[in-house]
């Protein structure tokens, strides 16, 4: 009987084994769960916004009339001179610019709101600041030097990449409320443009409404 006797305890000792209690994970331990794309690219634009984002449209943002007059040489004069965009002459220039104007229009109450503005006093709309939080283009990303595609993953998280510079960029501002039409707005924005007559849809990354 000795056999069987040892053969008994082996098998007790491994059904032990097999059912010991594992605790469940505490809900509140984040430590060790992946991040989302949308969460890890909002983290790195929240990390990079005030020492490379801004320093760059600083340095590099233009008069918005400047600009015009430039662009009334043509696309290649202004690109040459102030442009930004990714290495590649078949990516369309991004422009860093900063002017005043006034409101001739304003969509606020829709998430994807907007102003369009009057630059040279003519009556008529020039630009369109887009106040979101819904943002169309990629113009942030592109115009930045030190975002290179191929430090990311892939075309869908360099995408989701875009969207978050641009809420970054909504977040920060303070948008205006009421009606606004025929007030002065300031702005410091980025936008891109494709061919020199297009009406620039800009995103701001600073605004202020009132007489400067």
């Amino acid at each position: 009987m000795r056999p069987i006797s040892m053969v008994a305890t082996v098998c007790l000792s491994l059904a032990a084994t097999a059912c010991q209690i594992v605790p469940d994970p505490d809900p509140a331990d984040t430590a060790n769960v992946p991040q989302t794309d949308e969460a890890r690219m909002a983290a790195y634009v929240a990390e990079a916004w005030e020492s490379q984002v801004q320093p760059v449209i600083a340095e590099n943002a233009v008069d918005y009339d400047t600009l015009r007059n430039r662009l009334a040489e043509g696309m290649g004069a202004a690109g040459a001179a102030y442009g930004l965009r990714p290495d590649g002459e078949a990516n369309p220039w991004n422009f860093a610019v900063t002017g005043s104007g006034t409101v001739t229009e304003a969509r606020l109450d829709s998430r994807a709101a907007k102003m369009q503005v009057d630059m040279d006093g003519d009556g008529a709309a020039d630009v369109t600041l887009q106040l979101g939080p819904v943002i169309r283009g990629t113009a942030l990303r592109d115009a930045m030097p030190f975002i290179v595609f191929t430090d990311f993953r892939d075309q869908i998280e360099f995408a989701k990449l875009a969207r978050a510079m641009n809420d970054q960029a909504a977040s920060g501002l303070t948008k205006p409320e009421g009606d606004v039409v025929g007030e002065t707005v300031s702005f410091t924005g980025v936008f891109t443009l494709r061919n020199a007559t297009d009406t620039p849809e800009i995103v701001p990354t600073a605004l202020t409404m009132g007489t400067p």
